[in-house]
């Protein structure tokens, strides 16, 4: 299975989000892996009760194993309301190892 999709699903497991992103933005970055950038964008009413610092580290743990092979996991979680209110993420940042042309 490949990681793109073993992540949304543990996601859609975990969390029951109501909306779901999970990009895989590798080829935007030097390097020859091809799953080791990821976006993921999470609205889910589990957030809710949960500071942002708190919600990144329920992904972190969430993802122990999978982050020995991931260079680089952009986070953006919402509850529904804060979602509603924005309806869309930031742009992830340049990789510090260059990005390919």
């Amino acid at each position: 299975m490949n990681m793109q999709k073993h992540l949304s699903q543990k996601l859609n497991q975990s969390l029951s989000p109501t909306h779901l992103e999970v990009i895989n933005e590798s080829a935007n970055h030097s390097g020859n892996a091809t799953e080791s950038h990821f976006k993921l964008v999470v609205v889910s009413a589990d957030f809710a009760d949960l500071k942002l610092l708190e919600r990144h580290r329920f992904i972190n743990q969430l993802f122990a194993a999978e982050l020995e092979q991931i260079h680089a996991l952009a986070m953006h979680t919402y509850t529904p309301a804060e979602w509603a209110k924005k309806q869309n993420s930031p742009d992830s940042p340049q990789c510090a190892g260059g990005v390919k042309s």
